[in-house]
């Protein structure tokens, strides 16, 4: 038979029960004749609930304080929504902040270390009182550790000990994330962005979203973004807010039970992590508008919303890079654009699209073969290679040395007001030749390791090493444009410039190039021109950006319409309905529902020991139930977990003759305890006739996100339809020779 796909639940073993519904309970919020703890329902002596002294109590007490008790139980579970967002957004942002400041720590031990005020200390916290980066004497390289002489001032002193030991402690960190993925917490790898889609579209993953999953995924990405690898924190900060969400959930009734509620919260927490990697809280709502959830009420956008201010709101008064803003590329231009640029935006958006996919197809390319030689079988060697080979190639160039939100930061700037005597090394005009070379030379060797670096099992996004590649192209547009502007002077074609001193600003075309780039890698739109203009504070880009990003989609679509999260779902065959996706199907649910050895719960009859026997021998997520198995009536449905859940805390009266009833139309049973399921009984699961047009039942499954539904005929019961049903269908439609094999973890 086929396992059924599970019915959203409690887990009762992923934590400790709700606090607040043990509260409302003691509040009098909790009304009835059973009691419900944790999954447990039990009928014992006469057939009368084990209540408890709840409801006596409750009985006594003033009608006033029952009245007090009851709004007030309420209240607090209309403020559940609230708090718990605002929870999470709280931690997110701490979180973020944490990782900040040791991403920044770990990346300039690398070079050296703070000999004063102490050596846990950055080379930018270090350096705070010194006059420029150059006349730092506090801190030390690691060659002048090893000389015994004072520090100099400098970040390195040139390819001696220092290159030598820059690479040993990039490898060190490339590795030592890699054994901590690969031993602890093989769900902290990636970004996390496909298989939250995929867990937002309705699939659960056990254990990708748990506490030490959160915990290796922090401290792993801290080291493999200081060894130097091409992969980002800002993707990843994505999976590490779902799992705050996640464990916070398991604190709050009325989302550690419902799975619905818990979705809404994973989406907001999408919100929150895109929030505090671009310091855009609008541009992170659409994000996971846009990219995430196919299910989005207005209620959950506002809470997404606020749960994305809170956590910027935290992540700015943390300030962990010591300058007032969230991200180290956060920057303001002073120009507006002219008409006469249009052209070389569009341009600039056209090769964007162009690099973008074949970043895009490389990556992809790339991650199949791995996963089909021995590459992926070691992974933690393949990590360790990448990783002393990206730092013998970035160091060769003091840009390429830097952290990738530090060189964004360098290809943004202006530089009519840079101060920085490195980064004004872009600026010279008499070096035009050079600095094109050496820009186009960083944009290759950053889109190579972009291919490898994001494909090893450390944490790590494409989301920052894909905009440095675009950033690189559009300085090179930006500046060749200028050169050529200030040859021509403001006369004809550049008529517009007179009065305006500069006229073109190559960081405008390296913003836009980034953009270009990753939306032609993301195939994002709409999220990704806010969050460009949340990041630039300046409402006149907004149509360069978008006419670009638009550009950069079309182009980049005329290759294939998936970007790179759908097409790590369809690599690792993950139960996704993409909703790109559009079939004409003459089939009915009929011709895909598995009607043949369907295992089925009768309502009466049933004892703990068939019940014990049924778990113990079969394997399936869940049962329907039906009235009897002549007439096959469908009653309900109960999930596995739950059966377990109500068997595994059974009172003492309870042995292997006690009956089980999944019914209220039972036989009391006289002086005799019996389990009573009814309670966690899915009286109105999903169905569907089975002459429904397979098109719409495609539809239904990508609007109410299921994992399964019920073909019925007059109320009888005739089979069932899971997604791996309608998958393998699609699979078969698309004439693909790639087997069908879904997510291979445990479910719940």
């Amino acid at each position: 038979g086929e396992r059924l796909a599970p019915q959203p639940e409690v887990d009762t073993k992923a934590g400790p029960r709700p606090l607040l519904w043990d509260l409302c309970k003691q509040m009098g919020g909790l009304e009835g004749s059973s009691v419900r703890d944790g999954g447990l329902g039990v009928w014992s002596g006469t057939g009368q609930a084990a209540a408890g002294g709840a409801a006596e109590e409750q009985a006594h007490a003033p009608p006033h304080t029952l009245k007090v008790a009851r709004i007030a139980a309420e209240v607090l579970n209309a403020g559940q929504g609230w708090l718990v967002f605002l929870v999470v957004g709280f931690l997110t942002g701490l979180l973020a902040g944490m990782i900040q400041v040791a991403r920044e720590w770990a990346f300039d031990l690398k070079f050296g270390y703070c000999s004063v005020g102490g050596f846990w200390n950055s080379r930018k916290e270090c350096c705070r009182v010194s006059l420029d980066e150059d006349s730092c004497w506090q801190w030390r390289t690691w060659s002048e550790t090893l000389r015994g002489v004072g520090g100099s001032g400098k970040r390195d002193t040139g390819y001696g000990m220092d290159y030598v030991f820059y690479m040993a402690w990039a490898t060190f960190f490339g590795t030592f994330a890699a054994w901590l993925v690969n031993t602890f917490a093989p769900f902290a790898s990636g970004s996390g962005i496909p298989e939250i889609k995929t867990i937002l579209g309705g699939f659960v993953m056990k254990g990708y979203l748990g506490g030490r999953t959160l915990l290796i995924k922090c401290v792993a990405l801290v080291l493999s973004v200081a060894s130097g690898l091409s992969v980002g924190l800002e993707a990843a900060y994505v999976h590490v807010a779902c799992c705050v969400a996640n464990v916070c959930a398991r604190y709050f009734s009325k989302y550690a039970t419902s799975e619905v509620k818990k979705r809404e919260l994973l989406s907001g927490a999408a919100a929150a992590g895109i929030s505090v990697a671009f310091g855009a809280p609008i541009g992170g709502v659409l994000f996971s508008l846009e990219m995430l959830s196919s299910y989005f009420p207005p209620k959950t956008i506002w809470r997404s919303f606020y749960c994305a201010i809170i956590a910027c709101i935290t992540l700015r008064g943390i300030d962990a890079l010591h300058s007032g803003k969230l991200v180290a590329f956060e920057l303001t231009y002073h120009y507006s654009f002219g008409w006469f640029e249009m052209p070389i935006f569009v341009m600039l958006g056209a090769v964007g699209g162009l690099v973008g996919t074949l970043l895009l197809k490389l990556m992809v390319r790339y991650a199949h073969m791995r996963n089909t030689s021995s590459i992926g079988r070691h992974p933690i060697r393949e990590a360790a290679i990448v990783s002393f080979v990206s730092a013998s190639a970035t160091y060769l160039s003091t840009f390429l040395r830097m952290d990738t939100t530090d060189l964004l930061a360098a290809l943004y700037s202006d530089c009519k007001y840079e101060t920085n005597r490195t980064v004004d090394q872009l600026c010279v005009e008499s070096n035009a030749s050079d600095i094109i070379i050496f820009l186009l030379l960083c944009a290759l060797i950053k889109f190579v390791l972009t291919v490898f670096g994001t494909n090893t099992i450390v944490p790590g996004g494409h989301m920052v090493p894909s905009m440095a590649v675009g950033a690189c192209i559009g300085r090179v547009f930006g500046f060749s444009f200028s050169l050529v502007q200030e040859r021509v002077g403001d006369v004809g074609f550049f008529a517009e410039c007179a009065g305006h001193e500069p006229c073109i600003t190559p960081g405008v075309y390296a913003i836009i190039g980034s953009a270009a780039m990753l939306s032609a890698v993301s195939r994002m739109t709409v999220s990704l021109v806010v969050i460009i203009f949340e990041l630039t504070d300046g409402i006149d880009y907004i149509m360069p950006t978008t006419i670009c990003i638009l550009v950069a989609k079309w182009v980049s679509d005329a290759f294939g319409r998936d970007g790179i999260y759908d097409e790590l779902i369809v690599l690792h065959d993950y139960p996704y309905l993409n909703n790109k996706m559009d079939f004409v199907f003459n089939e009915t649910a009929a011709d895909v529902m598995k009607a043949r050895d369907l295992c089925v719960l009768n309502a009466t009859g049933n004892t703990l020991a068939s019940l014990n026997s049924l778990l113990s021998t079969t394997e399936y997520s869940g049962y329907p139930i039906v009235k009897s198995l002549s007439t096959m009536h469908l009653i309900g449905y109960i999930s596995r977990a739950n059966i377990e859940s109500v068997v595994s805390q059974k009172g003492p009266d309870i042995n292997d003759t006690s009956p089980c009833f999944f019914t209220i139309d039972r036989p009391f049973p006289r002086n005799t305890a019996f389990l009573d399921f009814n309670p966690w009984l899915d009286q109105s699961p999903i169905q569907i006739v089975e002459t429904t047009p397979l098109n719409r039942v495609i539809d239904t499954f990508r609007a109410l996100r299921l994992r399964y539904v019920l073909v019925v005929r007059n109320g009888a019961l005739v089979g069932i339809t899971t997604k791996r049903d309608i998958l393998r269908r699609i699979h078969t439609f698309r004439g693909s020779s790639k087997p069908v094999k879904l997510f291979s973890g445990k479910t719940a």
